[in-house]
């Protein structure tokens, strides 16, 4: 089984570390469309009628209204409305994107700490081709858009070529875990459209034209909300270099699958948990 870099949590944990790098940068949302105030005119009391009698014995002359002036026109005038102040952040061409998420990532309190999770070179083209990846249920066969674990995958030798996976491996992703629910989705989401150009751009160059990149993030959660799940302890038999699982039902299972096997079932649930509320935000107008 191939040691995989984060896999499924870094597909979806780089997009937080990504809002991240926005969240230190001051951004207004636009203010609400401006109002005019129309002035209403206060009705006017009618003038009375002045009746004119002729004198007895002459018949009464008929009663003529006395005319009324006509409506004085109201001046309608638009208030002067102040302008709002607003930072416009022009982002960059892609391929000067890493500088500027560096940049910024280095204001954040925790900037360090996420700039080693980190490669250090087109963060958001690597991470535009793990999510094409997921989304079909498999995983990039070189780069990944964050750095490998350091730890190695526990293993317990039970017979000759048959091994069983420890649980203390799943502690490998739970920082990841836990660092991507902590982010706030609402902001994330926000933060997310405003980068949106730089995904779309990268997307293009992959050769999917003016296919829209939030379609492919929203099935590539949904391929980890949908991955099945098998109880363990997981064995592992070893023909070659790499670990295989020893069920061939479980080896069946798509990379996406087998990778959430890898983290354990806390992570893979919290995981689970957080994508819906993207999910949810991504769908909704």
């Amino acid at each position: 089984m191939p040691n995989k870099s984060l896999a499924i949590i870094a597909a979806i944990a780089v997009i937080g570390l990504l809002f991240l790098v926005y969240l230190a940068a001051t951004f207004e949302s636009p203010e609400g469309t401006r109002t005019v105030d129309i002035a209403v005119p206060v009705p006017r009391a009618p003038e009375p009628i002045e009746r004119v009698e002729a004198p007895a014995p002459t018949p009464p002359a008929p009663i003529l209204p006395t005319e009324r002036p006509a409506p004085e026109a109201v001046a309608v005038t638009e208030p002067v409305v102040p302008e709002v102040a607003q930072e416009i952040i022009d982002l960059p061409v892609l391929n000067e994107s890493d500088a500027f998420l560096t940049e910024r990532l280095q204001g954040l309190e925790t900037g360090t700490r996420l700039l080693s999770l980190l490669v250090s070179e087109d963060v958001i083209r690597k991470f535009v081709v793990f999510v094409d990846n997921v989304a079909d249920g498999n995983l990039p066969q070189l780069e990944y858009p964050v750095r490998r674990p350091s730890q190695a995958m526990a293993v317990r030798e039970l017979d000759e070529n048959l091994f069983e996976m420890q649980t203390v491996s799943y502690q490998r992703y739970t920082p990841i875990v836990d660092g991507l629910a902590a982010v706030n989705p609402e902001l994330a989401l926000q933060m997310y459209r405003m980068m949106k150009p730089l995904f779309q751009e990268a997307y293009r160059e992959i050769g999917y034209g003016s296919r829209d990149f939030d379609d492919t993030l929203v099935r590539a959660i949904d391929t980890v909300l949908n991955a099945r799940t098998a109880e363990g302890p997981f064995q592992l038999i070893k023909p070659k270099v790499m670990y295989v699982y020893a069920d061939a039902e479980i080896e069946r299972l798509n990379p996406v699958e087998k990778q959430l096997l890898r983290a354990g079932p806390q992570n893979a649930e919290k995981l689970k948990l957080t994508l819906r509320q993207y999910r949810e935000r991504l769908v909704t107008p």
